[in-house]
């Protein structure tokens, strides 16, 4: 009986100490198991993320330069007479456009009884559209119109996609002086720009991520599976409601993480005249598997470490339970001895102390063996705060790249909005007077098509440089694409921001741009605006001083257009 009990108490204090050395390892482990798996996923989640708001950024932007450019054509003044007089100089037009932005696929002039008056390469000509929605409501005002599969073009077009031709509609009313319509300039923009964009920001990313484009209703209109709707209309309300952000669902049988963004909101959009409100969501997704894969290394160290502390551990407690029963086992003997042996008749004198001693060291060595693996906690924790704010310095920078033109060096769009948002607070707030500048390089085309575009990006980096050194250290200057730039000059009226322009003009007329042993000379033409108090964002103002700009390029180009203040357009009216 007591053998038994001696066996019970020394097994009992054996797995009472192993199962301590097991929580305490398993905690430690699986912590760092559980921060390592999460670091890995909200990198991922992250980089999706960004490219989901990359790609809508991108939809976003062609949409609202092609809409932009659509509304200003379609009001200039000059062009009202030219319109309804010799479709030969409306083609000629057309023809303009198409150069300046080729994913159009048509651009067309059509009369107010639905018959194409005009249209690039003379396609569609004497055709009546009457009845399509984009001509219906571009009678009235300007639109957008969603994706969908040519019809009339699907025939007259030789496409080297395999895919059907999709297309883009937009639509502009085109009135008269007396503001009567007159007609409606509609163009056709190819959904093929859409698919390079999506193949450029693949190669750019990790492998097995894919970009998916949904529609208001949830169709894939970019990317595999067109017309799948892949997710359920609760995770698509979601999606529409939060805007943008992060989330794991199970897609085609398998666990993915993804990152989305909403295009063309109206939040985002901010164009002139109207927003195009198509609702389309970007979806970029990647395999749960893949985005722990880099991990799955440091995860098996893990838990192999864990596995041999954890063996070790109950080792250790097997050994303590023996001694800790020792005294007990040899209490026993003497007393067994006892009885039969008649001069047996005392216990032996034990030497408690030192075996509660011998314990008690036992217990230090354990607690030092406990200290030790929360130290290495502390520190997997330390250094697992140290990787998460280098990822945030990393996105930080990802960040000022993301504002900077790479061609350049200047801001970009995006590096162009805070500075640009402060100089119209000043200005709506009465402290300084703000214009805005914007300059295009004449004819580049030309250029490219002459020299080559490594002679044109030289040009445009030159057109920059000159740009940038001619303005004040407070104002800015920033390309918004192509051949285009916007100057942002603060504390200056009309008057001295048009000579602060013609000077421009002097200065890139005059200079010499050297390329490959040739030198090649361009001009630019710029429209100068100031911003009024009674303008809603900076947005108008550059508007305003970019139909000033179409207005220099019809007047010959090489030469500054500076558009009426809104206060005096308001006086005149």
């Amino acid at each position: 009986m007591s053998f038994r009990n001696r066996l019970r108490f020394e097994h009992r204090l054996a797995a009472l100490v192993g199962l301590l050395c097991l929580a305490l390892v398993g905690a430690t482990v699986g912590g760092a198991i559980w921060l390592e798996r999460r670091s890995a996923l909200r990198l991922a989640e992250d980089r999706l993320a960004r490219l989901a708001d990359g790609m809508a950024g991108s939809l976003d932007t062609t949409l609202r330069e092609r809409f932009r450019e659509i509304q200003v054509v379609a009001g200039l003044a000059p062009l009202r007479e030219r319109w309804t007089t010799d479709p030969a100089a409306t083609r000629g037009i057309l023809t303009a456009m198409r150069t300046t932005a080729p994913d159009y696929a048509w651009l067309g002039f059509v009369a107010p009884d639905g018959r194409v008056r005009a249209g690039t390469e003379g396609m569609l000509e004497g055709v009546a559209v009457s009845g399509r929605t984009w001509f219906e409501i571009g009678l009235t005002r300007p639109n957008v119109g969603d994706v969908h599969e040519a019809v009339l073009l699907s025939r007259l077009l030789v496409r080297a996609e395999p895919e059907p031709l999709r297309l883009v509609d937009l639509a502009a009313p085109v009135r008269d002086a007396g503001g009567a319509v007159i007609g409606v300039l509609g163009g056709h923009l190819s959904w093929d720009w859409a698919s390079r964009v999506r193949r450029r920001l693949l190669d750019e990313g990790r492998p097995g991520t894919d970009l998916w484009v949904l529609d208001r209703n949830g169709r894939v209109i970019l990317g595999p599976r067109l017309g799948a709707e892949p997710f359920g209309p609760a995770r698509l309300g979601a999606m529409t409601e939060a805007g943008r952000g992060v989330f794991a669902a199970e897609i085609a049988g398998e666990t993915r993480l993804a990152g989305f963004a909403s295009a063309a909101t109206g939040e985002r959009s901010g164009v002139a005249g109207g927003d195009p409100g198509l609702g389309w969501i970007v979806v970029a997704t990647l395999p749960e598997a893949q985005a722990l894969a880099p991990v799955q290394p440091s995860l098996r160290a893990l838990l192999g470490l864990g596995a041999a502390v954890a063996l070790l551990g109950i080792a250790l407690a097997w050994s303590l339970g023996r001694r800790a029963a020792a005294p007990l086992r040899q209490l026993t003997a003497a007393l067994d001895r006892i009885g039969p042996d008649a001069d047996a008749t005392s216990l032996p004198r034990l030497d408690g102390a030192r075996e509660f001693g011998a314990l008690s060291a036992a217990l230090h060595a354990l607690l030092r063996r406990i200290g030790t693996a929360e130290r290495e906690l502390s520190d997997a924790t330390l250094r697992s705060t140290s990787v998460a704010a280098s990822y945030r310095r990393q996105i930080e920078d990802l960040r000022q790249v993301a504002g900077t033109d790479m061609l350049t060096g200047l801001r970009n769009r995006r590096g162009f909005v805070k500075p640009a948002a402060e100089a119209f607070a000043q200005a709506r707030g009465g402290r300084c007077g703000v214009a805005v500048l914007v300059v295009d390089v004449d004819h580049f085309k030309r250029v490219n098509d002459r020299y080559g575009h490594d002679a044109g990006d030289a040009v445009i980096r030159h057109v920059g440089t000159l740009l940038a050194e001619a303005v004040r250290g407070t104002d800015t200057v920033a390309r918004f694409g192509g051949e285009e730039f916007v100057v942002l000059l603060v504390g200056l009226d009309g008057a001295e921001a048009a000579q602060i322009a013609e000077r421009l003009c002097v200065k890139v007329r005059a200079a010499e741009i050297a390329h490959g042993g040739r030198i090649v000379a361009v001009t630019v033409s710029i429209g100068v605006a100031t911003v009024s108090v009674r303008d809603p964002d900076i947005q108008a103002a550059i508007a305003r001083a970019d139909a000033a700009l179409y207005d220099a390029k019809a007047r010959g180009r090489d030469r500054v257009g500076i558009a009426v203040a809104r206060e005096e357009a308001g006086r005149a009216a």
